[in-house]
């Protein structure tokens, strides 16, 4: 078998209801990927034990490695050891160390034990502890003999520091055993592109998409930004590396100038690099992105000085016309001291069909350019898309020998 297959479980209402935002599932993906193991399943449930009881039973079908979080507090909410035992037929029983350690913790603070807090030091029958040094909430470790081979369980807690700390302690050792024949990480290599549609990116790279490949290449499209992540397996990351080099060579030969970065990040923050890099200051003006241009490149931790004026107009001037802008864009250059000017028109009704156009104009001491772009898509992302279309002319700009 070349990998294991794992399925992460997060469990509570807080999760379901979308009070908080699951990250513990998050960061188990990446460990469990830097470990050569592929997650092809998260799923969330909320405190209900029909559910949990539910999930267990189908999670054990599908993967060879089930890991869950939350649910091992002291309260009637906490559901994760009663569903488990449930799942797997068993009984709990109660783990007299475990029991000791959790009276030893409330002792330290200067408090006796509560009686719920025992509920904590129960485990499904055939289960071992997996020791929190620093919480009440002891995990479990389980393996579950099935027709289809041994399958393993690991239950922690939701607590993120105590969730990490006993991952590297125990449950990533544990793991690392369960395969020793795989493949020793699972290698991501990030391709960030700006300029073209989702359908048309899979059209100029049509072999690199099929589903059956090796390494595969999978596409996700996000604010008009679309991103390539290409997977790769092997021993090391010299053997990943080399794996998905003639991948991304490709990639760049097809795509040229609309990859912005190799690594995740924003559009933004290539900018601000650039105009970091060459010493130079960018002034912007901008009335139908209403500041956001402005708002995104302030957003990068270390723009410094590199942004010399910014200005929100609700027009550009009066009775404002795109024929107008170069000029506009001339003179607000010309009155501030940056190597570069960002304008960026009013929004300006088109046929009914086409929609909206929207104009930005790039100028530098040598050259101004115009570019027209429609300002269609959803209400709630049209703007955010214009404005990465304006500092996504300012990238290529600079690029250019104009720049």
């Amino acid at each position: 078998m070349p990998y294991l297959i794992a399925e992460i479980i997060s469990i509570g209402d807080e999760l379901t209801s979308g009070q908080r935002l699951d990250t513990n599932s998050q960061w188990i993906s990446q460990q469990l990927g830097a470990i050569g193991v592929r997650v092809l399943f998260h799923t969330t449930v909320a405190d209900d034990l029909a559910a949990n009881i539910s999930v267990f039973q189908h999670a054990i079908t599908r993967a060879d490695l089930v890991i869950t979080t939350g649910g091992l507090g002291p309260t009637a909410d906490d559901l994760t050891r009663e569903s488990l035992a449930s799942a797997l037929g068993v009984d709990l029983y109660q783990d007299n160390a475990e029991l000791d350690h959790i009276k030893e913790l409330f002792a330290k603070r200067g408090r006796e034990m509560p009686p719920k807090n025992a509920s904590q030091a129960q485990f499904p029958v055939g289960s071992i502890p997996v020791h929190n040094p620093e919480g009440t909430a002891p995990g479990i470790d389980h393996k579950v003999a099935k027709d289809s081979g041994s399958k393993r369980i690991f239950c922690l807690p939701g607590v993120p520091a105590e969730l990490k700390q006993m991952w590297s302690q125990t449950v990533e050792p544990a793991i690392l055993k369960m395969n020793p024949n795989g493949k020793s990480m699972i290698k991501h290599f990030v391709i960030k592109t700006f300029g073209m549609g989702e359908s048309d990116m899979e059209r100029a790279l049509p072999d690199l998409i099929r589903r059956d490949r090796k390494p595969t290449v999978g596409i996700t499209a996000s604010y008009a930004t679309i991103t390539l992540r290409i997977t790769t397996e092997g021993d090391t990351t010299e053997e990943c590396e080399l794996q998905a080099a003639d991948t991304i060579k490709t990639i760049e030969n097809c795509l040229g100038n609309i990859i912005y970065a190799h690594h995740e990040c924003e559009i933004q923050e290539i900018v601000a690099q650039q105009l970091s890099d060459s010493d130079r200051r960018l002034a912007v003006l901008e009335s139908g992105t209403r500041g956001l241009v402005s708002h995104n490149l302030h957003s990068v931790a270390d723009i410094g000085n590199s942004i010399d004026h910014c200005e929100l107009r609700s027009s550009l001037c009066d009775g404002y016309t795109p024929d107008k802008l170069e000029q506009l864009a001339k003179d607000f250059h010309n009155s501030h001291d940056a190597h570069f000017s960002m304008v960026v028109g009013d929004v300006m009704e088109s046929t009914k069909e086409a929609g909206p156009l929207i104009h930005v104009a790039i100028v530098s001491e040598r050259e101004t350019q115009i570019e027209e772009f429609r300002f269609t898509g959803h209400s709630d992302i049209r703007i955010a898309k214009a404005a990465k279309q304006a500092i996504n002319c300012l990238r290529l700009f600079m690029l250019s020998p104009s720049g």
